[in-house]
């Protein structure tokens, strides 16, 4: 038990020295400096209320306002909100360099992430309302949907999975390495109790049967 404390002490203070090395500049944008001072970071807001976050290392995140607003809403306004996205910037870039990336969401409400190495990720929905993913990572192209009929489809460098509804009602799962499940009514309702959507369901077992 001693032992768990100490680890919780250990995470908490770490935690705490890491907020009072983030502060704001005078004009209200977020600084970060390390304690060697090897390692520098910015959170700064824009004209057009995009947050951009930049670093020593010259890695560049722009984050556009309708982005902004659609998975991260009030973090305008709220400098708590702002400085835990600041803290996990800084966790997931600082060992990075030269790496550029914009999130934003376009004209036709599609949501676009796209880099300088060559990657991106579309999501949107289409003409009836369905969410399409499309992503682009080293050279491999990735996509899912879900078509007119209700049925998902997964396509990924070769490699296919659906999740379809047949005529009884019932959820069936295929994929090219030959796995096959049929839900009954009871383990259906099981799994979206536990994952929430259809979508989330066909992602765990995409994850968890087809790699």
């Amino acid at each position: 038990m001693k032992k768990y404390l100490i680890y919780l002490l250990l995470a908490i203070f770490s935690l705490q020295a890491s907020a009072q090395s983030i502060d704001f500049d005078v004009f209200g944008n977020l600084q970060y400096e390390s304690k060697d001072r090897r390692y520098k970071a910015y959170l700064r807001k824009d004209v057009f209320d995009k947050l951009i976050f930049t670093d020593n290392n010259n890695n560049e995140i722009t984050f556009n306002k309708k982005y902004l607003d659609l998975y991260y809403p009030n973090i305008l306004k709220e400098d708590r909100k702002r400085m835990f996205f600041f803290r996990n910037l800084i966790n997931t870039y600082r060992v990075d360099c030269k790496y550029v990336a914009t999130y934003s969401v376009d004209i036709f409400d599609k949501v676009v992430i796209e880099d300088n190495r060559n990657n991106s990720v579309v999501m949107a929905t289409d003409i009836f309302d369905n969410p399409t993913y499309e992503e682009k990572k080293n050279n491999v192209n990735t996509s899912m949907r879900k078509d007119i009929f209700g049925d998902w489809e997964y396509k990924s460098n070769g490699e296919k999975a659906t999740l379809k509804k047949d005529i009884f009602g019932k959820w069936n799962y295929n994929d090219s390495n030959g796995n096959k499940f049929e839900f009954s009514t009871n383990t259906w309702s099981s799994l979206q109790y536990k994952y929430g959507s259809e979508e989330n369901i066909f992602h765990y077992l995409v994850n968890e049967f087809l790699y």
